[in-house]
């Protein structure tokens, strides 16, 4: 197949890989009920667990990054979806903290490799273009996608896991199946490569790309940002199941409550382009600040002890808020990242993001699981809240004159990125 033709079949068929195999399916609304309730584990320990899968992306960076070159993005992406799905299986058959780390270990081994060839892939399949086939509008088509079918899917999770709590995983598993087939039907796109480096090679340039971005004003804020508002949204994603079950919400609302906010996902991520547009340099606060300000609410409604429903709604419009503000985020993080590289520094720069974003993450899972010990889900949430929003709005300042900018006023340290 010609490249051309290539890079518009990728185009086409990317936005249902990502709905299928960007976020497990049957899987997200009930594996914190399937791992609390079914298997015993306790939420910090769960909590734990996920810092340690952090930890897992972080080492994996490197490894990643020389399989993607050595392999290609395509086949990387194939053997990435392939360790994602074994993972899912493996949660079946969870008994101890253990074998749930190296279930961890298999998943972040696969998506270590997926988030960073899935983009790659992308971006050299739509390098040429603008408007509607850009990377950014096909990215965030995928997301759509993905929060269309989670949402469907969602909406059954919960009284299938009410039939048997295994349903919703076996399903999940099979499903991801169905994204190691698309991800076959990817076509590989020819880009100019270096010659195949080893592992030291490969820390090397890191270590250099660390360098680059201590002398880039932009990336250092970009990446400072990422670090900390990431972190905080992977752990909240288990906070939200914790409050919910401390709140006594039974299993089968869990699936139709998160179709909703899914679905809030799915109509927010359309509006990213048109976000970045209007608020420009101003984006990550107009994002960020809500969502600091929904915990904030959250934590202190459920520690007012007031009626039930008054409660669990105000809990639900904050719970509205978070994942309309989120919903762009992710899009706008890629587009952001990978604005200014070439082929020949894409992957490491995505590779050094990521490395970056790991350690917040790793940080503030840990955090998250310590404050779970000692207090109560909400109180949990309020501290999070307050703390988190003083040091967003601390980096977004810093950030102010740094990110956002017309690209002539970038100095070459900035937008130069030769590594």
């Amino acid at each position: 197949m010609k490249q051309e033709e290539a890079m518009k079949y990728n185009r086409r068929i990317f936005p249902f890989y990502k709905g299928f195999g960007w976020d497990p399916l049957f899987y997200s609304a009930i594996i914190f009920l399937f791992l609390t309730e079914v298997k015993g584990i306790a939420p910090a320990k769960v909590m734990y667990a996920e810092a340690i899968y952090s930890l897992f992306l972080l080492v994996l960076q490197v490894p990643a990054s020389i399989l993607i070159e050595k392999m290609g993005s395509r086949k990387a992406l194939i053997l990435g979806t392939v360790f994602a799905t074994i993972q899912i299986t493996m949660m079946i058959f969870i008994n101890n903290f253990t074998f749930l780390v190296l279930a961890y270990f298999m998943s972040a081994f696969g998506n270590a490799i997926k988030d960073i060839a899935r983009n790659t892939l992308l971006y050299a399949s739509t390098q040429k273009c603008k408007g509607k086939n850009s990377f950014g509008n096909i990215n965030a088509k995928g997301s759509s996608l993905s929060y269309i079918f989670s949402a469907i899917s969602s909406i059954f999770t919960g009284y299938l896991f009410v039939v048997n709590p295994y349903i919703p995983l076996v399903l999940s598993s099979l499903v991801s199946m169905l994204a190691v087939i698309l991800a076959c039907r990817f076509e590989e796109i020819e880009e100019e490569k270096k010659g195949n480096r080893t592992i030291l090679e490969s820390i090397k340039g890191i270590k250099q790309g660390f360098k680059f971005i201590i002398k880039s004003e932009r990336l250092k804020s970009l990446f400072l940002f990422t670090a900390i508002f990431a972190g905080v949204l992977s752990m909240i994603t288990t906070y939200e199941k914790s409050l919910l079950t401390d709140l006594q919400v039974v299993p089968q609302y869990f699936g139709i409550i998160f179709a909703i906010l899914t679905l809030v996902q799915c109509f927010s991520v359309g509006y990213q382009d048109k976000i970045h547009n209007t608020f420009k340099n101003k984006t990550l606060a107009f994002i960020s600040i809500p969502i600091f300000i929904s915990f904030i609410m959250i934590g202190i409604i459920t520690n007012l002890n007031l009626n039930f429903v008054f409660t669990l709604i105000v809990v639900m419009i904050a719970y509205f808020m978070h994942h309309f503000f989120r919903g762009p985020y992710w899009v706008l993080k890629e587009r952001y990242i990978t604005n200014f590289t070439s082929s020949d520094n894409r992957a490491k720069i995505l590779s050094v993001n990521n490395f970056i974003q790991y350690i917040g993450e790793i940080v503030i899972k840990f955090l998250g699981g310590v404050l779970l010990e000692y207090y109560s889900t909400g109180t949990s949430y309020l501290i999070v809240g307050i703390v988190g929003l003083c040091i967003i709005l601390f980096i977004l300042k810093y950030m102010k004159s740094r990110v956002g900018l017309n690209p002539k006023d970038y100095n070459e340290q900035d937008i130069g990125l030769i590594l």
